[in-house]
């Protein structure tokens, strides 16, 4: 019986059921690639668009991707512009890494500091030259000029056949290789503290000029051309160029041999005289009959260091002269005077900028009025319309010259001066009031703007230089 029911008590036991296990959750599916929908491009419309882009954000693109970061280097026509800070090794990789075609380089801008790395300038050159480069803007700024430049460009500059636009500031330059024809494309041409230092390097100069027929802009501003250590006079050579619409000639001290041809300038509107090694001379004077025809004149010189004045002897007009800009000393009468001579050479000038150079009040005071009254006439100051002067203090013969400008000047609108204070004080106070009661009682609607020497560039100036339209670095 026990036996039985021990049997039947077994067999009521229910069976213990499994459990499935759970599934693990499904992986998730890999993300889609996203589309580059720029490289998807056809490669000319993205060259197109890329070409637009400022060069130093275009080399940001190189993180993008792989696929992104050799891509800038193909755009053809490239335009590369270095700022002051990058290394050496990016400097010519941009010079060297572009494809060698026949498109190659269109502009190629660096700066170039005084690196010891930079003196391997030829190297980088010659892969340029390869490319076809049009435009080569080469700033060695800070360096290092006496005795004389560090920098020594390569012979491979020459082999730049397609150059448009050559710009170089603070260098040497090699002599040119026999036969070398110029650079026959060549529309703009800027030298800046550049020295040839062997024997004929003006007439190199020369030579880069006169090959280039289609020469608009030309800019030489403290050009050397004679070997180091040479005490003798430097050889005379010629500008010639009859398609020339700008030009810039800054001599100063020394005289390094430049003359302007007795071929006409027909096309010239622009000219920036600074020749003070050749004032009084004939050679100087006739740096300003050849640019009797301008629209704009600056012209700069020392003027405390001279006793003559140094348009005395022009005797012919600029009929189409409308902005001029000068250097005077007030205390000085013959430096003064030349600003009554550019206005009687230049009858129609409306646009006049002075930059005065006084120093100290001079001791050897003339009466501005009374000279002004003695050799001037009304119509004289009759086409001006803006007046601009700078480095203006307190003293009176200046003082006296913008009196005189106020009451004369009829068609004046604008009068601009800039004092030659860096805040305000007493005699700044006292000078705008009274040009503010001579503009009121003369010129009333004239507008008087004043400024002080840290304030001069917050306006644009209508008397801007001509140097600074074009310094080869656009």
């Amino acid at each position: 019986m026990a036996t039985a029911s021990g049997s039947s008590s077994s067999s009521s036991t229910p069976k213990r059921q499994r459990v499935a296990e759970t599934p693990p959750p499904p992986l998730p599916s890999p993300p889609a690639v996203e589309t580059d929908m720029l490289m998807s491009l056809p490669p000319e419309i993205l060259d197109t668009i890329l070409d637009r882009v400022p060069f130093r954000k275009l080399l940001t693109t190189t993180c993008l991707s792989q696929a992104w970061r050799y891509r800038w280097e193909s755009i053809p026509n490239l335009d590369i512009d270095l700022p002051q800070e990058v290394s050496a090794r990016v400097l010519w990789q941009c010079a060297a890494s572009a494809p060698d075609n026949a498109v190659g380089i269109r502009s190629f801008h660096a700066r170039v500091s005084g690196n010891t790395h930079f003196l391997r300038v030829a190297s980088w050159l010659r892969a340029l030259s390869r490319k076809g480069v049009q435009a080569l803007i080469l700033d060695f700024d800070n360096c290092v000029l006496d005795p004389k430049p560090p920098i020594l460009l390569g012979s491979a500059l020459f082999s730049c056949a397609a150059l448009v636009r050559l710009a170089l500031n603070d260098c040497r330059m090699p002599p040119a290789p026999a036969g070398f024809p110029g650079f026959p494309k060549l529309a703009s041409l800027y030298l800046s503290n550049v020295a040839l230092m062997f024997k004929g390097g003006g007439a190199q100069v020369e030579h880069l000029i006169g090959a280039a027929p289609d020469l608009n802009f030309l800019s030489l501003s403290y050009v050397v051309t004679k070997p180091l250590g040479d005490e003798g006079e430097a050889a005379k050579w010629f500008i010639r160029a009859p398609k020339l619409r700008t030009l810039v000639i800054m001599i100063q001290f020394e005289d390094n041999g430049c003359r302007i041809g007795e071929e006409e300038f027909p096309l010239l509107e622009d000219a920036s005289i600074s020749i003070d090694c050749l004032i009084g001379t004939q050679d100087g004077l006739h740096f300003f009959r050849r640019v009797a025809g301008v629209k704009k004149l600056w012209f700069d010189i020392e003027s405390n260091m001279f006793i003559v004045n140094p348009l005395e002897e022009i005797t012919w007009k600029f009929d189409n002269l409308r902005k001029a800009h000068l250097c005077a000393t007030f205390g000085q009468l013959p430096s003064f005077m030349s600003i009554v001579s550019l206005l009687r050479c230049a009858p129609h000038i409306e646009h006049l900028s002075i930059e005065a150079e006084d120093d100290i009040e001079s001791t050897d005071q003339f009466e501005i009025y009374e000279v002004l009254n003695l050799e001037t006439s009304d119509d004289l100051f009759a086409s001006l319309k803006f007046v601009s002067l700078s480095g203006i203090k307190h003293y009176s013969n200046q003082m006296s010259f913008m009196k005189f400008i106020l009451f004369k000047a009829v068609s004046l609108q604008a009068f601009v001066v800039t004092f030659s204070y860096h805040k305000t004080n007493v005699w700044y106070e006292q000078a705008c009031r009274e040009l503010e009661e001579w503009r009121s009682m003369a010129s009333p609607q004239v507008s008087f703007i004043p400024m002080l020497t840290d304030e001069s560039n917050s306006i644009i100036d209508d008397g801007e230089t001509i140097e600074d339209s074009d310094d080869g670095s656009e």
